[in-house]
C-alpha cells in the first residue's frame, strides 16, 4: 500500500506544473569616494554573490516541491534604467524584489505606483529613518539598521563599564547617519560623549598620522575613542596614535556588523565555506543580507505554495514564520516596521569579540528587540 502511495506522489509531482519564482535583484552602482586607508578594497559584487548562492541553495530543495527559483539581475549606475527594469519585472506579474540601492532610489521605488504589487526586501541600506518613517507591510529589511548596529556596540561598552567616549567624525552624510544613531544609543543605555571632534583635514594623513593624531585626540578623559568614518578617510590611522592609550570602536576598531568571516558557530562555518568556494572571497554583511532575503522568500513560499503577495506577507508576519539564520537564533520580522530581528556580531578584523544583545538588557517580548527602533518610536503605523 505504501509503495502505491509513493508511486502516486511521484506521479503527481511529475505531472504538476513547476512553480517558477522570479526574484529581481536591483543594485545601484555608486562611484565610490576615494579612500586613503582602503589598502584592501571592498568587493565590487557585495550583495550580488550572496543572492546568487542563496538561489543555488534554495533550488537544491525546491526541485522536490516542484518549485524553481530564478534570479534576475539588474545592476546600473543609472536610476532611470533601474526603474524601467523594475516596471518591466512587475508588469510581467512578478512579485519579489531585492534592493541594494541608495536613499533616493529606495524611496522612488517603494512609492512607485506599481509598488503595491511587490514584496521589497532591503538587503543593503542601513538608514534608520527607513525603519522609523516607512510603514508599508510589503517592505522588509534583512540588513541591520544603523540604530541596531550602534545599540549592539553601546550595549557592549556599557556592559564593560566603558561609558565615557571621545567621538571623531567627518562631514559626509553617511557619517552623520551613523553619528545620529550612536547618540540615540548613548542616551538609551546610559553612556556619555565627553567631547566631539570633526576631522576636516583633506590632505593625505598616512605620512603624518604619528605627528598629528596625538595632538588632535587630546580631550577630556575618556574610555574609548568612537569613530564615524564610513569612507575610511582617517579612521585606520587613529590606531596607536591617540593621545591617551584607548581602545578604538565604531566604523574602525571594534565594529558591529550583520555578518563577518569570523562568525563560525551554528552552521555558519559551512555557509562560509560554500560561499568562499563559490565566490573566492569572504562573505560580508550585504552578501548575508541578500542570502537571507531570498531564504525568507523561499521559507514563506514553502508554506504558502504560492507567489501571492497577500498570502506570503500574511505568513511572514505570522507567528508560524521561523527563519533559520546561522546565528544561533530563530529569526522573525518586526510587525511594526519589517526589520529582521537578529543578533549582531562585534568583531575586530580577525576575531569575534562578542555578540549583542548583551546579557542583562531586557525586553518584554524578546531581547533582540533591545537592538534598533522600538514600536513606540515609530512616526507612522501600519
Amino acid at each position: 500500500m505504501k509503495f502505491f502511495l509513493l508511486i502516486i506522489l511521484i506521479a503527481n509531482l511529475l505531472l504538476s506544473k513547476t512553480l517558477e519564482i522570479n526574484i529581481l535583484y536591483l543594485e545601484q552602482k555608486i562611484k565610490q569616494k576615494s579612500s586613503l586607508s582602503n589598502v584592501i578594497e571592498e568587493p565590487t559584487d557585495s550583495g550580488l554573490q550572496g543572492a546568487r548562492l542563496s538561489i543555488i541553495d534554495r533550488n537544491k530543495g525546491a526541485k522536490f516541491l516542484n518549485q524553481k527559483y530564478i534570479l534576475q539581475e539588474e545592476i546600473s549606475n543609472n536610476e532611470k534604467s533601474l526603474i524601467l527594469a523594475f516596471e518591466k519585472f512587475v508588469n510581467e506579474k512578478n512579485v519579489f524584489v531585492i534592493l541594494n540601492v541608495e536613499n533616493s532610489l529606495f524611496l522612488k521605488l517603494i512609492n512607485h505606483p506599481l509598488s503595491k504589487n511587490v514584496l521589497f526586501v532591503n538587503s543593503a541600506n542601513k538608514n534608520s529613518l527607513f525603519r522609523k518613517n516607512i510603514c508599508k507591510k510589503n517592505v522588509l529589511h534583512t540588513i541591520a539598521s544603523n540604530d541596531m548596529l550602534s545599540d549592539a556596540l553601546v550595549q557592549f561598552l556599557v556592559k564593560r563599564n566603558w561609558k565615557k567616549w571621545l567621538t571623531i567624525k567627518s562631514k559626509n552624510d553617511k557619517d552623520k547617519e551613523i553619528e545620529l544613531s550612536f547618540k540615540k544609543s548613548a542616551k538609551k543605555f546610559g553612556g556619555e560623549i565627553v567631547e566631539e571632534k570633526i576631522w576636516e583635514e583633506t590632505s593625505d594623513i598616512r605620512r603624518k598620522a604619528q605627528s598629528e593624531m596625538p595632538s588632535f585626540t587630546q580631550s577630556k578623559d575618556h574610555d574609548v575613542v568612537i569613530l564615524f568614518d564610513y569612507y575610511g578617510d582617517f579612521g585606520e590611522y587613529v590606531y596607536f596614535n591617540t593621545w591617551r592609550p584607548r581602545p578604538i570602536a565604531g566604523t574602525q576598531g571594534l565594529r558591529a556588523v550583520t555578518w563577518h568571516k569570523v562568525i563560525e558557530a551554528w552552521g555558519a562555518a559551512q555557509l562560509q565555506n560554500r560561499f568562499e568556494a563559490y565566490s573566492n572571497r569572504w562573505m560580508n554583511s550585504k552578501d548575508y543580507a541578500s542570502y537571507i532575503a531570498i531564504k525568507s522568500i523561499s521559507t514563506a513560499i514553502f508554506a504558502t505554495k504560492t507567489i501571492s503577495l497577500k498570502e506570503n506577507i500574511k505568513y511572514i508576519y505570522s507567528d508560524a514564520f521561523k527563519l533559520g539564520s546561522y546565528k544561533g537564533r530563530t529569526l522573525s520580522f518586526r510587525k511594526f516596521n519589517g526589520q529582521l530581528r537578529q543578533p549582531i556580531a562585534l568583531i575586530h578584523p580577525r576575531a569575534l569579540v562578542s555578540t549583542s544583545p548583551q546579557l542583562g538588557f531586557l525586553h518584554p517580548l524578546t531581547d533582540l528587540d533591545t537592538l534598533g527602533i522600538s514600536k513606540y518610536e515609530m512616526d507612522c503605523k501600519y
